[in-house]
């Protein structure tokens, strides 16, 4: 029997006491951590079989320590913790190789199915492991088990090739030569190289044993088959830590990728659609603004610039969703060059101070005194940081102040965005960067926007390999501090 060790993040101290008396009783080893930097050390010092894993959370977010996980400690089913307004969320995490999710709020027993499903995947993975030791010790012992290899193998969707440690085959399942498309018979005793002719395929195996690590790549169309591709290959060693070969899984995820080029295609047409008959009712709204003689007899002007004032919201949500779709689907080209942090902040906070101006609030700017270069692109990052800036003016009210201040430390360059406007609640601070949300109460019913901004932001920062930190107080205001690496002078001589 298995002893089954499980850790619990998340940042809410009612979510882990309730998961942990969800699962008292059952025999499970169970820790906490109240956030993902917590979380990744305690995996670090020792080890855990099961993640309950909340992806909202201030610091470092579910997403980084799943990556983390999926590439330091693949073994670990990570179950993703979210909100039933953020499945999507939960869907993109599964994607990214979680086990499985729980929507809040949720029930013990639902909690204790999930983890039993958990279990019993881990159960059978130990026992998958045990056979392959005792499969691949030599060929001759491979050949005497063919007949139970083969049962299991028959019933497997994806396409799984094993070999030894010299890289030849000795033994692969019934999908493996429909999906791979393989020519050559026969394929065992060969080199992986006589049957998949595709560089890259064969030193993903070799990594993979070299340095004793799973090793995950994707294959487009062409290289492998005439199908997406996904690979998974692992080292496989004897009790006695000698290597003896390895085991790699081909998954076939054609439909995924057509599923999300669908998605962003009909996103991005739907947007350029809008856009164009948008812009022309602005043009012509401020047509009838310069140029019809009885706008103050009829008092049409403040009806024009509410008119104005909504069509522009429309076109900004346009963009920001062309902007997102490019994003999720990897087609946006970042023209990276260094800029000189001081000059793009500077740019955005002379751009908002009449925005400021018309509500009477203070501005404060302090900047560092060290003089610091980031690689970036610039259209993207001013547009992550003027978003940051504006959304600050929008939340303060009449009479407040918003302090603008940059820092670098440890590498990294530092911008915080400070007002003393509405705040977050702490039940809203996890989903602000989740797509189409805004914060309700009587305090935001007359300000406009989207919900895009920020998950735009999120986006933009994470691509230049940056993170978001946020603070808040209802009623006192809230903090957003972006984090990216600095380049090094010398680096640009």
């Amino acid at each position: 029997m298995l002893e089954i060790r499980i850790l619990i993040v998340d940042d809410e101290k009612v979510i882990r006491e309730g998961v942990e008396r969800a699962l008292a009783g059952r025999g499970y080893v169970i820790d906490k951590a109240e956030n993902g930097e917590q979380g990744i050390q305690m995996i670090k010092e020792k080890g855990f079989d099961i993640v309950l894993l909340d992806l909202m959370m201030p610091g470092i977010d579910g997403f980084t320590v799943l990556s983390w996980i999926k590439e330091n400690e693949p073994h670990i089913q990570v179950i993703v913790i979210t909100g039933f307004a953020t499945v999507s969320k939960a869907v993109l995490a599964m994607k990214q190789g979680a086990f499985d999710f729980v929507g809040k709020p949720f029930t013990p027993d639902y909690i204790r199915i999930v983890v039993d499903r958990a279990v019993d995947k881990l159960t059978m993975q130990a026992e998958t492991e045990k056979l392959r030791e005792e499969m691949t010790l030599s060929l001759e012992a491979i050949n005497k088990e063919q007949s139970r290899l083969k049962t299991v193998f028959s019933c497997m969707a994806e396409a799984v090739l094993i070999t030894d440690r010299h890289g030849v085959v000795v033994h692969h399942n019934p999908a493996a030569i429909k999906i791979l498309e393989i020519q050559t018979d026969p394929v065992i005793g060969k080199p992986l190289s006589a049957s998949i002719r595709d560089n890259t395929a064969i030193l993903m195996v070799d990594e993979a044993m070299a340095n004793s690590v799973v090793v995950t790549r994707e294959f487009a169309p062409g290289s492998i088959s005439r199908k997406f591709l996904r690979a998974h290959c692992a080292p496989v060693k004897s009790d006695t830590n000698i290597l003896l070969g390895s085991v790699t899984a081909f998954e076939d995820i054609s439909t995924h990728k057509q599923i999300d080029r669908m998605k962003s295609e009909f996103v991005a047409m739907v947007a350029h659609e809008l856009k164009a008959p948008l812009a022309s009712i602005e043009q012509m709204i401020y047509a009838l603004q310069v140029d019809c003689e009885h706008e103050a007899a009829h008092s049409c002007n403040r009806l024009h610039n509410r008119i104005t004032v909504r069509t522009r919201d429309l076109l900004r949500l346009i963009e920001n969703l062309l902007n997102l779709s490019k994003l999720e689907s990897g087609t946006v080209v970042f023209n990276l060059e260094p800029i000189r942090g001081h000059e793009i902040i500077k740019d955005i906070v002379d751009i908002t101070m009449p925005q400021a101006e018309g509500k009477n609030i203070k501005v404060l700017y302090t900047p560092c005194k060290e003089d610091w270069w980031f690689n970036v692109d610039y259209d993207h990052i001013r547009t992550a940081f003027m978003n940051i800036v504006s959304n600050a003016v929008k939340y303060t009210p009449e009479g407040g102040q918003m302090e603008i201040s940059t820092s670098v430390n440890g590498g990294l360059a530092n911008l915080t965005v400070k007002d003393s406007g509405i705040g977050i609640s702490e039940q809203d601070l996890p989903h602000i960067f989740d797509r189409f949300f805004r914060v309700k109460g009587k305090a935001t019913r007359h300000i406009t926007g989207s919900g895009l901004g920020l998950s735009l932001v999120k986006e933009v920062v994470e691509a230049h390999k940056g993170y978001i930190d946020v603070k808040s107080d209802p009623g006192v205001g809230t903090t957003f501090t972006l984090s990216f690496p600095v380049t090094e002078i010398k680096e640009l001589v």
